[in-house]
C-alpha cells in the first residue's frame, strides 16, 4: 500500500514537471515564431483601412505573435499613440481571436500517429477554431454595419476612464509566466541564437512532454482524475468557464491556457463538451492584458481593449446561449476531426489553408 502512495506520488510529481516543461515548450515556440515574424507583423498593422482586411491582419499577426494578448496590446500601444483608429483596430482584434487558436491546434498534432487519442485531442483544439470563427461570422457583418461594440465600448470607456485618469496601475507579474518565461530561456541558450533551432528545441520538448503527459496520466487510474475535473472543476459551464478566465489571467495567455486541455482531451480525461465552456472563459482572460495595458493610455486605447472583452462576451451570450448555434462548434469539430483520423494531410492542410494561404491571399491582395 506504501509502495503504491510512493509510486502514486511520484508520478503526480512527473505530471507536474512535465506540465511545467510542457508550458515551457509553448512559450518556445511562441518566442521562437515571434521573433521570426515580429517584423512581418509590424509592417503589416498599417497596412490598409479596409476592415475585412484589417480582420486577416489580426489574424495573421497573432499567428506570428502566437498570443492575442500580444497583438491586441499591440493594437491598443498604436491606437493610443494615434496610428491606428478604432474602426480600424476593432475587426484586427476580432482576427487576433482567431490566429491565437493556432497553438493548440499545433500541439494537437503530437497525437496525429495515435487513432482515437489524435481524434479527441484535435476536435479538442479545433472547437476553439470553430466558435471564433463561428463569432467573426455573426458579428463581424453586424459591426461593420451598426457599430454596435465601438459604441458600447465607448460608452462605458467615457463611464470609467475619469476615475483612472492619471492613476498608475499596478501590472503584477504572473509568478507562472515568470517560471514558464525563465525555463524558455534556458532552453533558448541552446539554441545559439538562433530562431528556427530555437523552434526546433521547443517543438521537441513540447512533443516529448506531452507523450510523457498522456503517459503518466493514463497510468494515474483515469478515473480518479475524471471524478476530480467532474466534481470540482468541470461540474457546471459557469464553473468551467470561471476555471478558463482565472487560468488564462494567471499565465496571460489563451494559447498556453487552451493548449493545457489539449493532452487532457487526448489521454480521454475531458470530454469535449468540458473543455467546450473552459475556452470560452480563456477567450475572456486573454482580454485582461490588452485592458492593463489600456488604463494608462489614452480614452482610444481603452474603447479598444473594451471592444476586445465585449466581442468575447457577445459571442459567448449569442453563440453559447443558443443551443442550435452552440452545437455548431462542437459538430464541425467532431467532424473535422473524424477525417482527420482517416487522412493525416486533412488536418495539415487545415493549419495552413485557415491560418496562413488565406489570411495572407487577403492582405497581398487588399494591400
Amino acid at each position: 500500500m506504501k509502495k503504491d502512495t510512493t509510486f502514486i506520488l511520484l508520478k503526480t510529481a512527473g505530471v507536474i514537471g512535465a506540465l511545467y516543461m510542457f508550458l515551457v515548450g509553448i512559450k518556445g515556440m511562441s518566442s521562437a515564431i515571434k521573433h521570426m515574424g515580429a517584423d512581418v507583423a509590424d509592417n503589416i498593422f498599417t497596412a490598409t483601412s479596409d476592415p475585412f482586411v484589417a480582420l486577416f491582419i489580426g489574424v495573421f499577426a497573432t499567428v506570428l505573435f502566437q498570443s492575442s494578448s500580444t497583438t491586441t496590446s499591440l493594437i491598443v500601444g498604436m491606437v493610443s499613440s494615434g496610428s491606428l483608429g478604432i474602426a480600424g483596430a476593432v475587426p484586427m482584434i476580432m482576427g487576433a481571436n482567431i490566429g491565437t487558436t493556432v497553438t493548440n491546434t499545433i500541439v494537437s498534432m503530437g497525437h496525429i500517429n495515435r487513432g482515437n487519442e489524435f481524434k479527441r485531442a484535435f476536435a479538442a483544439s479545433t472547437v476553439h477554431d470553430f466558435f471564433n470563427i463561428l463569432a467573426v461570422i455573426i458579428l463581424f457583418p453586424l459591426e461593420m454595419m451598426f457599430h454596435g461594440i465601438q459604441r458600447s465600448s465607448e460608452w462605458i470607456a467615457s463611464l470609467i476612464f475619469g476615475k483612472i485618469h492619471n492613476v498608475d496601475v499596478l501590472q503584477a507579474q504572473s509568478p507562472i509566466k515568470a517560471a514558464v518565461k525563465t525555463g524558455a530561456k534556458f532552453i533558448e541558450q541552446f539554441s545559439f541564437d538562433n530562431d528556427i533551432f530555437y523552434l526546433v528545441l521547443s517543438v521537441l520538448v513540447t512533443f516529448l512532454m506531452l507523450y510523457s503527459l498522456v503517459k503518466l496520466l493514463r497510468s494515474l487510474v483515469l478515473e480518479k482524475i475524471e471524478v476530480f475535473f467532474d466534481q470540482y472543476i468541470f461540474k457546471t459551464v459557469l464553473r468551467a468557464i470561471a476555471f478558463g478566465i482565472v487560468l488564462t489571467i494567471m499565465v496571460q495567455s489563451s494559447s498556453i491556457t487552451t493548449s493545457l486541455v489539449v493532452p487532457l482531451a487526448g489521454a480521454g480525461v475531458l470530454t469535449l463538451r468540458q473543455i467546450f465552456p473552459f475556452t470560452l472563459g480563456a477567450n475572456i482572460g486573454t482580454t485582461v492584458t490588452a485592458l492593463l495595458a489600456a488604463l494608462t493610455g489614452t480614452v482610444s486605447a481603452l474603447i479598444a481593449a473594451i471592444s476586445h472583452l465585449l466581442f468575447n462576451i457577445f459571442g459567448i451570450l449569442v453563440i453559447y446561449g443558443l443551443p442550435p448555434l452552440r452545437a455548431i462548434p462542437l459538430k464541425l469539430a467532431e467532424m473535422i476531426a473524424e477525417y482527420s483520423v482517416k487522412n493525416k494531410f486533412i488536418p495539415i492542410g487545415y493549419l495552413l489553408i485557415v491560418f496562413v494561404a488565406i489570411p495572407l491571399t487577403i492582405i497581398l491582395l487588399g494591400g
